[in-house]
C-alpha cells in the first residue's frame, strides 16, 4: 500500500493497478495560454469545479469538496456523480497532489483514498463519515488518474483509471461519459473546447 506522509498526517491509497480499464483524451489549448500555476490551482481547488456536465441525461459530477488540505500542498477531496432511474449515483475520496510543475509542463494525479469495504458499503477510513452520508450512492472501489498540461505542445491530457462499481449500463461506460466532466472543467475554467 502506497503511503503518503505530510508531517503528522498520513493517507493510505489504493496502489495504482494495471489492467484496469483506462480513457486518455487530450485537447489542444489552440491559442489559449494557461500557465503551469493557474492550471494546478485550477485542478486543486474542487470547489470551484463546474457540476454543468451532463452525459445522456445523468450530471456527471453534483458534488464535489475539498476535506482536507495537507501541509504538502495536496489535497483529499470528495466527489459524487449524478443518477437516474437506470444509473445509481458513485462516490469516492481521492487524493489528489501535483506531481511536475516547471514553466512549461504540469501534472496533477490523484489515487483512491484506502477504506474498509464489506458487504459494498464502507464500514472504516478515514472519510467513512462522509461517503455514509450518501448511502445511496455506490463507492467506487478503484479510481486514479492524472491531469497534464504541456504548453510548448499546447495540449491538456486527462488520463482516468477506474472501476466504477455495480452495475452500469453501456452508454454510461463510453468515453463520452467518462470525459464529460473534465471536458466541461476546460471549457468553463479556459474556453477550451474538446
Amino acid at each position: 500500500m502506497l503511503l503518503v506522509a505530510a508531517l503528522a498526517f498520513a493517507v493510505d491509497v489504493v496502489p495504482r493497478k494495471s489492467g484496469v480499464r483506462t480513457m486518455l483524451t487530450t485537447v489542444s489549448t489552440g491559442s489559449v495560454d494557461v500557465s503551469t500555476a493557474a492550471f494546478t490551482a485550477a485542478i486543486l481547488d474542487c470547489a470551484k469545479y463546474p457540476l454543468s456536465a451532463k452525459y445522456m441525461g445523468v450530471q456527471a459530477l453534483v458534488e464535489c469538496k475539498t476535506l482536507e488540505r495537507l501541509p504538502d500542498g495536496s489535497s483529499v477531496i470528495y466527489q459524487r456523480t449524478g443518477g437516474n432511474s437506470l444509473v445509481s449515483e458513485r462516490q469516492w475520496v481521492v487524493l489528489i497532489r501535483v506531481r511536475e510543475q516547471s514553466d512549461t509542463r504540469a501534472r496533477v494525479d490523484w489515487d483512491l483514498v484506502q477504506h474498509t469495504v464489506e458487504g459494498g458499503k464502507v464500514t472504516a477510513g478515514p472519510y467513512a463519515s462522509v461517503i455514509a452520508a450518501n448511502p445511496k450512492a455506490v463507492f467506487t472501489p478503484y479510481n486514479a488518474g492524472s491531469w497534464q498540461l504541456d504548453r510548448a505542445a499546447k495540449t491538456v491530457t486527462y488520463t482516468v483509471s477506474s472501476d466504477p462499481g455495480g452495475s452500469l449500463p453501456g452508454f454510461m461506460t463510453t468515453e463520452g461519459a467518462v470525459m464529460a466532466f473534465p471536458l466541461e472543467l476546460l471549457r468553463v475554467r479556459w474556453g477550451i473546447e474538446g
